[in-house]
């Protein structure tokens, strides 16, 4: 039952993408390609890595319990005040001992070559204003959009770039590239998925934006919604394919950084593919 996976952006939202990817584990359905961007991207890419549905949870518990001990003011927004300075901040947040603490999840792997099925996390670079895919396959493309793709990188290079939410994360600089969160270009990576694999794609979009009262508006919704409104029509137009079977775990009421709101996100996308399982093996089934 061959299929792949495209995984959403969407924060900490992307809790919700360790629910789903359980509940396929104890169906028995495991992807053999996987695209994933922002936080679908760190998700896929570990669960790429081997890393199982099971232990990501267990590490996004330690790390929700105490967020502060993974993320810290960037020390590089101080430089800004000297102008002699060359190096610049590219975020507020450094998250760098959070990127860490789940690559010591897959110790063994240091480069994209190490994901042990075909894989894309995607990224955005604000020097040429290119699509950066990173993967682990030699010359391939989707059909649409011009993309720049790398196959041999590191995986802190490739992980904290698709995560880089513009502003927020530190994004890292690479080669005169300045990357940040791939959900710039696309926040559901539904083509990445056809390329990597030509068969069925399942498609989890955890980020659709609720409707909001404009008083209620703060930085938090600017930044999610921001991201939203520049991808979200393209991703429901990819996401329609008669090849793509959809799920969209309940999340629009939760925060987009709700630390407290982790278990209820992973058991939201637990319930979410637990509502469409029949139909999901059947989709599967009949493209085989």
């Amino acid at each position: 039952m061959g299929f792949s996976l495209a995984l959403s952006g969407g924060g900490l939202l992307g809790a919700a993408h360790i629910g789903v990817l359980k509940a396929l584990e104890n169906a028995g359905l495991r992807p053999v390609a996987l695209a994933g961007t922002s936080a679908g991207g760190l998700v896929a890419g570990l669960y790429a890595l081997g890393v199982t549905a099971s232990d990501l949870e267990a590490a996004g518990a330690l790390i929700t319990a105490h967020p502060e001990r993974y993320f810290h003011i960037n020390s590089e927004l101080f430089a800004e005040l000297w102008p002699w300075n060359p190096t610049r901040a590219t975020g507020l947040i450094n998250p760098s001992q959070f990127l860490s603490e789940l690559l010591n999840l897959a110790p063994l792997a240091s480069t994209t070559e190490d994901f042990l099925v075909p894989t894309v996390v995607t990224s955005v670079d604000l020097v040429s204003m290119r699509a950066i895919a990173f993967t682990n396959i030699p010359r391939v493309a989707p059909l649409r959009g011009r993309w720049e793709v790398y196959h041999r990188v590191s995986l802190n290079l490739a992980l904290g770039a698709t995560m880089a939410l513009p502003g927020l994360f530190d994004a890292p600089r690479w080669n005169n590239r300045v990357l940040v969160d791939g959900g710039t270009a696309d926040t559901l990576p539904v083509d990445w998925a056809k390329a990597l694999f030509h068969g069925p794609v399942v498609a989890v979009n955890v980020a659709v934006p609720p409707t909001v009262n404009a008083n209620q508006v703060g930085i938090e919704e600017i930044l999610s919604r921001s991201e939203d409104y520049a991808t979200q029509t393209l991703s429901e137009l990819r996401a329609s394919d008669a090849n793509v079977f959809s799920i969209a775990p309940m999340t629009q009421h939760v925060p987009f950084f709700g630390f407290n709101d982790y278990a209820m996100l992973i058991d939201h996308g637990y319930q979410a593919v637990q509502r469409v399982l029949p139909q999901l093996k059947q989709f599967i089934d009949s493209r085989q």
